[in-house]
């Protein structure tokens, strides 16, 4: 093998002027699109609005979590005070919790959902054309 990359004279590794100044034209190309689609976005969220949106999602958790660790308590102190021979109202309490947990979590995502509606509709649409420019 050569060193000429297919015989055009050029060496392994260099590119042609020719080359060199399509690319740099493309290059400049992209960045002035990128360029234009900065200008055109919207400012980021401020940081209060996250930290509001992390807040909620822990607390939905946290719902959760609580349900299921009172049933279980409750439960588990019902076994003990009944001296029961299984843990059958630990199952049982356990399951009520999950499900209160649940329930508590869906009027929260229930809440939350109402509340961003309306920002939903006001929202304007993005046509899907745009970054196509």
């Amino acid at each position: 093998m050569s060193d000429n990359d297919a015989g055009n004279g050029t060496p392994k590794g260099h590119i042609s002027p020719q080359d060199r100044e399509a690319f740099q034209k493309r290059s400049e190309d992209l960045g002035r699109r990128l360029d234009a689609v900065k200008t055109r976005r919207e400012p980021p969220p401020d940081n209060t609005a996250r930290g509001h949106a992390m807040a909620q999602g822990f607390k939905i958790a946290v719902e959760l979590v609580v349900g299921v660790v009172f049933g279980g308590l409750l439960g588990w102190g019902l076994d003990r005070y009944f001296e029961t021979s299984g843990p059958w109202f630990l199952i049982v309490f356990v399951m009520l919790g999950f499900a209160a947990g649940m329930l508590n979590v869906i009027r929260t995502a229930q809440r939350m959902q109402a509340a961003a509606e309306q920002l939903q509709k006001s929202a304007p649409s993005v046509k899907d054309d745009e970054l196509d420019d």
